[in-house]
């Protein structure tokens, strides 16, 4: 019961982490700029797949009875994701009888070498004693000889390097003989053996081999899939092949980014490369990922690895920032221009209506005459509503970019500035609208119950389900479009729609219809 209870809460999830993806296969993604492409999304859905990962481990903890076994597969789960966390969930194993407390040991030790404590990794590893299970005895020498291997890459004392190089080398042997000793029974180390051959011997072409036989086992956008990836990267790297590898740096990036893991080496990389070749804004949007996962990890030696190069991006993406401010400084005095001739041509439309029901009254007997000019007066107000919706649609849009760049360039103050913005554009929406249908408010109220019926606060001319219903009498009845307009999310759109409906007077159901009839003839129609 248990293991199937696991299996259908990791469908779910899995399912759940996914929606929005790209449905792109590997075949289809066979250019940079369309990998680049999907990797923008997954980075733009990252607070998804890291929720989504959060949520799979919270199923597994609220599984009874909370076994040894449960326990190192919480802690591998958070292996990739919180350091912390993993930290805490192998030391509640690391008394426990075997082969948990050897798992939870070694899962101490790859911890050690992720978040740069080499020191503690290495005080660990006498804790783990020679009767081990054959099982995770590879998987051990691996985890060991890595630790050393890192900390050899990071130290800057001689006498230290030369110890360590020395042991990293000891430990290396020591995993090629276990591993050619477990080949015959494991088809898996059997490849991991020949992989390591082949790297030795510099023979890139049978390491490239081997490593497509492997990926080619392993489930696509898996974490094991984003780590094969990045070995194939270093493969090509070697090889001189720069489109392939990054072709493959990308996969690795985006297989990480998909499964919400959070220690991730391959973002920072691709920040790197689109820095490189001067393409700005990814590489901002990439190294700010890489940077926030970098401190919800808890890795210090990634924050630092990450940091430097943020810090250069950021700087040469502020001063394209300053520009494309400038840029647009001038197109919203443009649209401000733009604003005030149509407030004017808005006030001779009305003029002109006022004028052409005054002369319906009065010739009754030109029918015919009459049906001609109320054609034009519709395609009229057509426009009008149009050149409205396009004012709104540039506004916001303007506002929102503006922001955003702000924001990215790191000014304390985008919030503010944001909230200062769109008050003056709800200000300036609530008094152009209003100028065409002056008693839409009254109007409005007389649609819903007494009860329900909404009252501007001071200083203000609508409400937000008021400006809601404005659009939706302007013909914009998408809440996507709305919520983009009015700058919010489209479920709070629908919500409001919803609640309006539930306070109509009278049928609910056709309750947006009447809406739309305010300030025509045909209101009475209901």
């Amino acid at each position: 019961m248990q293991r199937q209870f696991l299996h259908i809460m990791e469908k779910k999830l899995f399912l759940s982490f996914l929606i929005g993806a790209f449905s792109l296969t590997l075949s289809a993604m066979s250019t940079l700029d369309s990998l680049l492409t999907v990797y923008d999304g997954d980075v733009a859905r990252a607070v998804y797949y890291i929720d989504a990962h959060q949520q799979r481990i919270d199923s597994l903890r609220h599984i009874k009875p909370m076994t040894k076994a449960l326990q190192i597969r919480i802690a591998r789960e958070y292996q990739y994701f919180q350091s912390d966390s993993a930290r805490a969930w192998y030391l509640r194993l690391v008394n426990a009888e075997e082969p948990y407390r050897t798992q939870a040991y070694m899962g101490l030790v790859q911890l050690s070498s992720s978040i740069g404590k080499y020191g503690d990794g290495m005080a660990l590893i006498s804790y783990v004693t020679d009767d081990m299970p054959d099982s995770l005895r590879v998987d051990w020498i691996e985890a060991v000889w890595r630790l050393h291997s890192e900390a050899l890459a990071s130290s800057t004392v001689p006498q230290l390097q030369q110890h360590l190089s020395e042991t990293a080398a000891m430990y290396y042997d020591s995993l090629l003989h276990e591993m050619a000793r477990q080949a015959p029974y494991s088809d898996a180390i059997r490849l991991r053996y020949e992989f390591l051959q082949a790297v030795d011997a510099d023979n890139i072409p049978e390491a490239l081999r081997v490593n497509d036989t492997i990926i080619s086992r392993l489930e696509p956008w898996s974490h094991r899939y984003a780590i094969e990836a990045y070995s194939r990267y270093v493969l090509y790297d070697q090889a001189g092949k720069d489109r392939e590898k990054l072709t493959w740096l990308i996969r690795s990036a985006i297989s990480d980014a998909r499964c919400g893991i959070t220690d991730n080496g391959s973002s920072w990389l691709v920040a790197k490369e689109c820095y490189a070749v001067g393409d700005l804004e990814r590489a901002f949007a990439y190294s700010d990922y890489s940077l926030t996962n970098a401190s919800f990890f808890n890795a210090p030696t990634r924050f630092i690895q990450t940091y430097a190069l943020g810090h250069e991006i950021s700087n040469s993406y502020e001063k394209q920032l300053h520009q494309l401010s400038t840029r647009l400084s001038i197109a919203l005095i443009a649209l401000a221009v733009f604003l005030i001739f149509l407030i004017g041509a808005v006030f001779v439309s009305l003029r002109q209506n006022r004028k052409l029901q005054a002369l319906n009254r009065e010739m009754k007997t030109m029918n015919e005459e009459l049906r001609t000019i109320n054609r034009q007066l519709k395609e009229a107000d057509k426009v009008k509503e149009q050149y409205i919706c396009r004012y709104l649609e540039v506004y916001s849009d303007y506002i929102r970019r503006l922001t955003t760049m702000a924001r990215k360039a790191g000014e304390k103050d985008s919030a503010a500035f944001m909230d200062r913005e769109m008050e003056n554009f709800y200000r300036s929406f609530d008094d152009t609208f209003l100028s065409l249908y002056g008693s839409f408010v009254q109007d409005f109220n007389a649609l819903l119950k007494p009860e329900a019926r909404i009252t501007p606060k001071p200083g203000e001319r609508m409400t937000v389900e008021m400006r809601i219903f404005a659009l939706i009498l302007l013909g914009i009845t998408s809440s996507a479009k709305i919520a983009e307009l009015l700058c919010y999310s489209p479920n709070t759109i629908s919500n409001y729609r919803v609640k309006m409906k539930n306070a109509a007077l009278e049928d609910r159901d056709s309750f947006e219809q009447r809406v739309r009839l305010i300030g025509s003839p045909a209101s009475n129609k209901f």
